[in-house]
């Protein structure tokens, strides 16, 4: 068996290029295949942002929705009940006016319908008072004047 050193040589020249070469190749693929994985991620992560940013506003109006409509509610409550509040004070004071009135009546205390007529009939009676007092010193004043002459 006969060696030759140069066809040694050139084999494994060629085997060491060769592999250089397939290194070469192997590392440009992983570099690539790095690129490829951030360019995906990358739009990956923006799509999933975007769903975010959609999800979030869905469930804003969702939350503004709900409170609208709990607010509403509260403010139909409360106006309902200041209904039946002010209901319950105008029985309330109608009661306790009949309840004087009547107290007032038992008493012999006149209503105010009572003195208002009363005053009325005591201002009528003070002016026909005063026209029968002009009348008669009219009468007294001509009585005195015939006298006199």
């Amino acid at each position: 068996m006969t060696t030759n050193p140069e066809a040694a040589t050139e084999h494994e020249s060629f085997d060491s290029d060769a592999l250089q070469d397939e290194l070469t190749e192997q590392g440009r693929k992983v570099w690539l295949a790095g690129l490829g994985a951030l360019a995906t991620v990358e739009g990956e992560s923006t799509k999933v942002f975007n769903r975010l940013v959609d999800r979030g506003q869905e469930f804003e109006e969702e939350c503004r929705s709900e409170l609208e409509e709990a607010t509403e509610k509260v403010r139909e409550q409360s106006d309902e009940a200041l209904a039946q509040l002010e209901e319950a004070s105008e029985e309330t004071q109608s009661v306790l006016s009949e309840s004087v009135n009547s107290a007032l009546e038992q008493v012999g205390v006149p209503t105010r319908e009572e003195v208002e007529n009363l005053e009325d009939r005591v201002d009528r009676l003070s002016r026909q008072v005063e026209e029968l007092a002009e009348s008669l010193s009219e009468d007294e004043s001509s009585s005195t004047d015939a006298d006199q002459e």
